[in-house]
């Protein structure tokens, strides 16, 4: 558009890609363009009467490329009553679609907007002078400088350079008033404080979660009839039973029960297997509904949104409120329907919603937008320390994954709210062990050299099936976009939910939670476990007596069956879950996968130790009958190969695999490969 001229139509667009200034003085005259020098930090101060604009009458407006207005300070200009001429002008459009702009009402008939957004007006004299610094500190941001457009990117540049200036108007400012030194202090503590707020919150919502997604599990399952609000662990604990098989004892009630008062036989069965689909199919439609009604960005994981929002790209809402209440409520949803999904990933979308959220108690944050990034990657990294129990392995994610400004102090407030964070959720408790990690598991027997080889072999078998399982999701994802498929979300939903539910049922591996999977395939074989995975031809003569190297009973090779059809079953339903229009995650999955994998080569380890204990390999090590193999050993290095295939990430998956096991011997392990 031409000058004076409002942009319509086709014709918004950016016209210019200078920053120009326009500068007038008092009425009919034009005064001299000022000169400013810059500090030792490349800074320039425009604040009256401190060595830059120091003339009374000058009005300064700068405009930038995409149409944005920059108001200096000083007195009130005249000139848009006057006509006076303009010493530079522009002929742009906003990138919302604003008009001409330029300074003054000259020919082409532009006029020069007064701002009072400051606190104060600009018609009003000000003596003691307003800085553009300050204006952060108690009033709202001038629109064009500190509001970005959705889907627009951030200028790290101007938002960086905006805060030292905040910075340097607040340490002037503070020798002024005790209540400046009191606002002085403010700024300074108010990034801890915000991120200990974060951790706070944070590890509340993930115990929430927690408890929530456990007793809808077990709903599918049964009831607790004394206190319905009880999952089946913890319905147990009331009992005065000293043993009982998988949480079944007297207090709890299967829904085979109820109706027949028998948990055996044909009949049984099938009430169970229909309450089991039918809870699976509720879940995952009240999942699909809420999230297509209220927040279609509370779908998926996240964490690709995320690393996109840290890197400096504006998506309102994606961290709003509705998206966390229906993200939060979404994800204790999906996993309770027992589709194949993990609830870790959208701990971490879960975490920056009320990092974004609680950003704006603190102007310092909520009002710059690259500020308002550090607390986002401490968000993260707090996301992360739940969801694992690791807080180390969240500042990892956080530093090596997601975010894009990270300067040295977001990273130890990072690690402050990831402690924050895990600390509240180990008060709450909501695995009921008194500990923060997922599988807590214990191993006696270090690794020996030669499983070198094995581990190596778990690394290649872990790379091929991440690789199968991207490109295999990719495809169904294009698939989706282009088909009808994809214009009924939540048919696909439940369509997606019948099948698992259908397939897992029969087989006791893939009907139990995914994490109660994981943490049956990490644990070690004792006396007292029952499960077909530890059926060993031992003898004990004695409960304190060491567990020795034996013969794989029936039970086993049943076992190694059911796993090798739970893991294909497992990485077809993870391909179509994937992606769906409800919350999901994609950790657990993979863990599930590798640790599939991993028990059943650690199986087929410990038994050619028992069976060929002559072989050189062998001789030195496992030649005295001492259980020299720990199969669910082999279970963790599995599932890290296959989240390292997955999410392409090594040092932060070994350090998270180790943390959220709390297990020393795999401690010297990944040290050694390091």
């Amino acid at each position: 558009p031409g000058k004076g001229s409002p942009a319509s139509g086709a014709e918004r667009h950016i016209t210019t890609t200078t920053t120009t200034t326009s500068l007038t003085t008092a009425p009919g005259t034009v005064g001299p363009v000022p000169v400013y020098e810059a500090d030792e930090d490349g800074m320039i101060d425009i604040t009256p009467g401190n060595g830059g604009l120091t003339n009374p009458n000058y009005s300064y407006s700068s405009y930038s490329a995409n149409g944005g207005r920059q108001d200096g300070v000083g007195a009130p200009s005249s000139a848009a009553n006057s006509g006076a001429p303009n010493i530079t002008t522009t002929a742009g459009a906003s990138s919302n679609g604003g008009g001409s702009i330029g300074g003054g009402e000259g020919p082409g008939g532009m006029s020069s907007p007064t701002h009072t957004r400051f606190g104060r007006d600009f018609h009003h004299s000000d003596h003691e002078g307003i800085s553009f610094a300050g204006m952060t500190d108690t009033s709202d941001d001038i629109p064009g400088i500190g509001q970005y457009e959705d889907f627009h990117t951030i200028d790290w540049q101007r938002d960086i350079a905006r805060d030292r200036m905040r910075h340097r108007y607040i340490v002037k400012k503070r020798q002024d008033s005790f209540w400046d030194l009191l606002k002085g202090a403010h700024d300074a503590w108010s990034g801890w404080v915000c991120v200990l707020l974060v951790g706070l919150f944070t590890g509340c919502v993930a115990g929430v979660i927690d408890i929530g997604a456990s007793w809808m599990t077990d709903l599918k399952f049964g009831i607790c009839p004394q206190a319905f609000w009880l999952n089946r662990e913890q319905c147990c604990w009331s009992s005065n039973e000293t043993s009982f098989d998988s949480g079944n004892c007297s207090q709890w009630y299967a829904w085979s029960e109820i109706f027949t008062s028998s948990r055996e036989g044909f009949g049984a069965y099938v009430i169970s297997y229909f309450f089991y689909i039918m809870w699976a199919m509720l879940f995952a439609l009240l999942a699909a509904s809420l999230v297509r009604m209220f927040a279609p960005y509370a779908c998926g994981s996240g964490i690709p949104e995320i690393k996109t929002i840290l890197s400096g790209f504006i998506i309102r809402s994606y961290l709003g409120k509705w998206t966390l209440i229906i993200k939060s409520v979404g994800i204790m949803l999906s996993v309770s329907a027992g589709l194949s999904l993990g609830k870790e990933g959208p701990m971490v979308h879960i975490a920056s919603c009320i990092g974004n959220i609680l950003s704006y108690l603190f102007p310092k944050y909520g009002r710059n937008e690259a500020k308002k990034r550090e607390i986002l990657s401490a968000a993260a990294a707090a996301g992360v320390s739940v969801a694992f129990g690791a807080p180390i392995g969240g500042v990892l994610f956080s530093l090596e994954e997601v975010s894009y400004y990270f300067p040295l102090k977001t990273l130890w407030r990072s690690f402050f709210c990831a402690l924050i964070a895990a600390f509240i959720l180990r008060s709450i408790n909501p695995f009921g062990n008194e500990h923060s990690v997922l599988f807590y598991v214990e191993y006696n027997k270090p690794w020996i050299f030669f499983e070198l080889v094995p581990f190596i072999g778990l690394g290649i078998i872990g790379g091929i099936i991440a690789t199968l399982f991207i490109k295999a999701n990719l495809w169904w994802c294009r698939f989706r976009k282009y088909s009808k498929l994809g214009q009924y979300p939540v048919t696909e939903v439940l369509i997606v939910t019948f099948i698992t539910a259908v397939i897992a049922y029969p087989n006791p591996y893939t009907r139990m939670n995914t994490s109660e999977l994981i943490y049956l395939l990490f644990s070690q074989c004792g006396i007292s476990n029952q499960d077909p995975l530890c059926d060993y031809n031992r003898n004990f003569t004695d409960v304190n007596s060491a567990i020795e190297i034996a013969a794989a009973g029936p039970g086993v090779y049943k076992a190694v069956w059911l796993l090798i059809l739970a893991l294909a079953m497992k990485l077809i339903m993870t391909i179509f879950t994937f992606g769906m229009k409800v919350p999901c995650g994609l950790f657990i999955p993979s863990l599930a996968l590798g640790a599939i994998t991993g028990r059943i080569v650690g199986i087929a380890m410990e038994q050619l130790a028992y069976n060929y204990p002559k072989i050189w390999i062998f001789s030195g090590e496992c030649s005295t009958g001492d259980d020299c193999i720990t199969p669910g050993l082999y279970a963790m290095v599995g599932a890290a190969a296959v989240l390292g295939g997955v999410t392409r990430m090594t040092g932060k998956c070994q350090l998270e695999v180790c943390q959220m096991n709390q297990n020393r011997t795999v401690h010297s392990f990944t040290v050694k490969n390091e």
